[in-house]
């Protein structure tokens, strides 16, 4: 069951990378049916009767929490509709600890990416010291970000399972 979670996610992740660095949105088309198959693949790995640690109630416990720690982001104006419903299927594909990681390797490729477009920015900028406003208002694609965190977070996961088999 796993495989077939890795297959649809890496799936879902590579079309809303492209999706969002083409478009500059990730839609509710993409994002909902994720989320239900998750759901139903969380009920199926839940079978065997290992409900929570692998089953349904960790994938939507896995949804609930990123809606939780996107939200206020969101609210807020800092994080855009679109992604916070991305990690949210993300969660629902594969359970709270790879939420967790993924997210954690998106933030921290959001912020290389975020710093790389401000300098190239600051760096293209007029010798005439124009305000910094051109600068604080450029578009950086979150979701391309989040993406490359997931599937960096899921290339990580499968060179260990890869590691196990072997020793």
């Amino acid at each position: 069951m796993r495989l077939v979670e890795d297959v649809v996610l890496a799936l879902f992740v590579c079309a809303m990378v492209v999706t969002d660095w083409r478009v500059r949105r990730i839609p509710n088309a993409a994002t909902y049916p994720a989320m239900a198959v998750g759901l139903v693949l969380g009920a199926l790995e839940a079978l065997p009767g290992d409900l929570f640690v692998r089953g349904l109630i960790d994938h939507v416990v896995a949804l609930v929490l990123a809606f939780a720690v996107c939200y206020p982001f969101y609210a807020g104006g800092g994080l855009k509709g679109g992604d916070a419903k991305f990690l949210m299927a993300v969660g629902a594909l594969r359970g709270t600890s790879f939420l967790i990681a993924s997210a954690l390797y998106g933030a921290l490729l959001g912020g290389v990416i975020a710093i790389g477009v401000i300098a190239a920015r600051r760096l293209a900028r007029p010798a005439d010291g124009a305000a910094l406003t051109p600068v604080l208002k450029t578009w950086i694609p979150y979701g391309v970000a989040l993406g490359l965190g997931t599937l960096l977070a899921l290339a990580l996961e499968l060179s260990g399972r890869l590691a196990g088999m072997v020793s």
